[in-house]
């Protein structure tokens, strides 16, 4: 049998004859209308070689989290339907179908007897608890004893007071997220986030970290998902080392953006969500919640998720984990060199905003300075001037869609 010789069989092509052949296929057009950018004007190809990658990469492992029983990450229920007898079967129900935490959001909790009620029958020892940022069943958790049992994020404002909670526990959530809902960019949300850990580290002093956990938002970019998820490592990073952290350790949550959901053709959101939850997961989110397709925002409200909407929401990462077996890779987006690139572009774009901040007097002052809505408000105007395309709302619109059933 003849030898084959990759040298002789396959010679190489350079970048340049790659181009050379993209121009002849241009066929007079531009070889730069190949080039896409995304809302920080970060550019998106055409094309990423091995000379692309950077010389430090992302940090891309995953926190060692507590009863994950060999999982890759944890699949979080979200629980936030107003009627608390619903949202307790529904969770229960959750955790049977393969769901292996709990994210507690705005359903009404006033007493602790209304968050027993929420909690009962769930095995709290197996299963750990996590409060949305300005979840009103926070206030409460401290007082429930059978959650003293469990691990528990709290989702408390870092720059806050530290409350008195179990060792085990995080009381601090930096909620990089609210800041993707108001309508800023995955740059802007990054150097927020970076600004918010650099606050709580002055505030609390380093040993505040084993009370952090982040939580930030996943769009309908697939790409620049796994591309977010490594740069708030690589921040988180170089935010810790300035302040003399070894061994920085933070928890990553994921939750699908509320504001790419659409109340039009709800069912499209369904691909939202999973191109959303693929990011995340692929990006090293250590928890993942999905939203139902039925959530929307306020202003485009459909109604409370049925059953069938979280049961989708479920199955739709127990795919990916047990069918498309996405955990068991360490990088599966290794050397493709456009997400190493796009990571290292997105976390320098970050920090320069990061440093603006911090010179500013920090996030405190620069929020009560006006500056931050400013820059929220430019992210908005130029998402509005480009006006991409929706799913079922401007691109492919039927106005025969039947409507998804909601509670």
């Amino acid at each position: 049998m003849s030898e084959i010789r990759q040298e002789t069989e396959f010679p190489p092509v350079t970048r340049e004859d790659w181009r050379a052949l993209a121009e002849k296929g241009l066929r007079g057009a531009p070889f730069e209308s190949l080039i896409s950018r995304t809302e920080d004007d970060l550019a998106r190809g055409p094309l990423f070689d091995r000379s692309d990658r950077p010389d430090h990469t992302a940090p891309l492992s995953r926190i060692d989290q507590a009863l994950l029983e060999g999982r890759p990450w944890h699949i979080c229920a979200p629980v936030s339907d107003p009627d608390i007898d619903f949202a307790n079967a529904q969770l229960l129900e959750d955790l049977k179908g393969g769901a292996s935490s709990v994210r507690i959001g705005q359903t009404p909790i006033s007493r602790r007897a209304d968050l027993r009620r929420l909690l009962e029958g769930v095995h709290l020892k197996l299963v750990p608890v996590i409060f949305a940022p300005d979840s009103p069943a926070a206030e409460h958790a401290v007082a429930l004893d059978d959650l003293h049992k469990t691990f528990v994020t709290l989702g408390l404002d870092p720059l806050g007071d530290k409350p008195d909670t179990p060792d085990h526990w995080r009381a601090f959530t930096v909620n990089a997220a609210k800041i993707h809902e108001a309508g800023g960019s995955d740059g802007l949300e990054l150097a927020v986030f970076a600004a918010t850990v650099a606050e709580s580290f002055r505030r609390h002093g380093p040993e505040i970290q084993t009370d952090l956990s982040a939580l930030l938002a996943v769009g309908p970019d697939t790409h620049l998902n796994i591309v977010k998820m490594r740069a708030a490592r690589k921040l988180y990073d170089g935010v810790a080392a300035a302040f003399g952290v070894d061994q920085p350790a933070l928890p990553l949550h994921a939750i699908t953006s509320l504001r790419m959901m659409q109340s039009k053709d709800a069912w499209t959101n369904m691909l939202r969500t999973s191109s959303a939850g693929f990011g995340a997961v692929v990006g090293g989110a250590d928890y993942v919640t999905l939203r139902p397709f039925t959530e929307t925002p306020d202003e485009r409200r459909l109604g409370d998720a049925t059953p069938f909407g979280h049961r989708i929401a479920r199955n739709q990462q127990l795919l990916m984990m047990e069918e498309s077996h996405l955990g068991q890779v360490q990088d599966a987006a290794h050397g493709s060199f456009f997400h190493e690139r796009l990571t290292e572009e997105m976390a320098q774009a970050a920090w320069a905003q990061f440093q603006t901040i911090e010179a500013a007097g920090g996030l405190p002052d620069f929020k009560e300075a006006g500056d931050l809505d400013a820059l929220i408000e430019e992210d908005k105007a130029t998402r509005d001037e480009s006006n991409a395309p929706i799913l079922g709302v401007t691109l492919h619109p039927s106005d025969d869609v039947p409507a998804p059933e909601v509670r």
